[in-house]
């Protein structure tokens, strides 16, 4: 199991029960410990078991698209706007005000919770992700990826009548031609840039991959635990056979259940693209006239 951490530096503290801005300085493992969680990740990539596992550490809030990291970005965007700075860049009063904001909405759900550390699961455009970093750079980013050929498995599998809605509609309209090719340029066009954030950020983001979370569930939870600073001990390995079962309901259906994909479908700079993805990330390459 291929896994990458790093780790932020710390810094002070908010009040109880809010994020915990983290700045230059000597580590503050209370901060640390307090400062939120973004699961950032894509659509069928094995989200929303990753935070089933998450759900089970006392410590943790999970919450899924609540809106608040795209808040922060529309936020800090006006702020730039009314003070006529450069993208990325705020001021401190800019950055007070966005981290006021969403340090209230954080609490109204930890409150109610009952239990202190926000965990959001965001399968969500990375600049969100970027800006709620700028505001709280301590925040922890827990990277999910999936393998090209095996999302668009479990995507047909889903999917059999063909791809629809508004996140699929610009790779159809690109590629009318083929589901495959369209899947593929999909999966690209949100593997690449959660990667890019990863590259930018290394030392607030840890990689895991689909096959960490459903293969060697206790694994990657202990690692994730390690990283987010999470109190308690290790969770002891399930023994054989009490691998959790497959949630169809969740999108996480196998996808051996499906025939080989014509790869040969995908346009050669295309495929390309998806096995230098591939290499980053440490998947097998796609060859276009093989199979899965």
């Amino acid at each position: 199991m291929t896994m990458a951490r790093a780790h932020s530096p710390a810094g002070a503290q908010t009040p109880a029960g809010g994020p915990a801005p983290m700045r230059d300085g000597a580590a503050d493992d209370g901060a640390a410990r307090n400062a939120p969680v973004v699961v950032l990740t894509y659509g069928n990539a094995g989200g929303r078991r990753l935070q089933m596992l998450l759900e089970s550490q006392p410590e943790l809030t999970c919450t899924t698209s609540t809106g608040v990291l795209a808040a922060c970005e529309q936020a800090a965007a006006a702020w730039r706007q009314i003070e006529g700075r450069p993208a990325k860049v705020l001021s401190p009063l800019a950055v007070k005000s966005v981290r006021a904001m969403a340090t209230q909405m954080i609490m109204a759900v930890t409150v109610r919770s009952g239990r202190p550390r926000w965990c959001e699961l965001a399968a969500a455009d990375p600049s969100a992700a970027e800006a709620f970093l700028e505001v709280f750079p301590g925040t922890r980013f827990v990277c999910l990826h999936r393998a090209c050929p095996d999302l668009m498995s479990n995507v047909l599998l889903a999917s059999p009548w063909g791809l629809a809605g508004a996140g699929f509609a610009p790779y159809v309209t690109a590629y009318p031609g083929s589901t495959v090719a369209a899947l593929t340029a999909w999966w690209a066009g949100h593997a690449g840039p959660v990667l890019d954030f990863e590259r930018a950020h290394p030392g607030s983001c840890m990689r895991l991959h689909y096959t960490n979370v459903t293969e060697d569930p206790d694994t990657a939870l202990n690692s994730v635990r390690a990283f987010l600073r999470l109190g308690g001990p290790d969770i002891l390995p399930s023994a054989p056979g009490d691998a959790p079962a497959r949630d169809a309901a969740a999108g996480l259906a196998n996808g051996d259940d499906v025939p080989d994909l014509p790869l040969d479908q995908i346009p050669p700079p295309l495929l390309a693209q998806v096995n230098q993805l591939h290499a980053e990330l440490g998947y097998p390459q796609v060859a276009a006239s093989g199979t899965r």
